[in-house]
């Protein structure tokens, strides 16, 4: 019976070790709301977030906006997609496809929840517009996934793409290009 309840004890470990790799990291809403860029002029913003449970933990399905895919479907994570006013199709892929579709105008913000359900082979995910006041409360406890850094970064000078000359590459273009040899001289 110690052995048993041993072997218990081991896969539990295991299974929390496996499933808090797949929970995001990265700072918390609080600390990433305050640097959020603002909207531009006739702009929008689209939310979107996963809470933190560990059903479905192990997927994370691309999130794609118009085709496109904008992030992951984390759990504890968000991220945003600004985009221009109009008519938009939010969607997700498991063993099916979710698909939200949504309107939006200049200035707004609305916020995707996507949570993962039970499936036949594997776990649906499933998309649902949000009302602010639930989502900002959700949020609160979520961590930033998104591609874009949001704290303050030193100002750099831009990086200027110089024009290259075009012509003809010969083979001791090509040499110039490997490491010295052994005696320390070209190839």
């Amino acid at each position: 019976m110690g052995s048993a309840r041993w072997w218990v004890l081991v896969w539990a470990g295991v299974c929390v070790l496996f499933l808090s790799g797949c929970a995001a990291t990265g700072l918390n809403y609080a600390s990433v709301s305050g640097s959020l860029p603002p909207l531009k002029e006739n702009g929008c913003r689209v939310f979107f977030y996963r809470s933190g449970s560990i059903v479905g933990a192990a997927l994370q399905p691309e999130i794609r906006l118009d085709l496109q895919v904008v992030g992951r479907s984390q759990p504890g994570g968000f991220f945003y997609v600004d985009t221009v006013p109009g008519r938009h199709l939010a969607s997700s892929q498991t063993e099916v496809e979710a698909r939200l579709e949504f309107d939006i105008e200049a200035g707004q913000t609305l916020y995707v929840e996507s949570s993962i359900g039970f499936g036949l082979l594997v776990g649906r995910v499933q998309l649902n517009l949000k009302p602010e006041g639930t989502a900002l409360a959700d949020l609160s406890s979520l961590r930033y996934t998104g591609t874009e850094v949001l704290v303050a970064q030193p100002a750099s000078p831009p990086v200027v793409a110089r024009e290259l000359p075009r012509g003809r590459v010969t083979m001791d273009d090509l040499e110039a290009l490997l490491p010295p040899t052994a005696q320390g001289g070209a190839r």
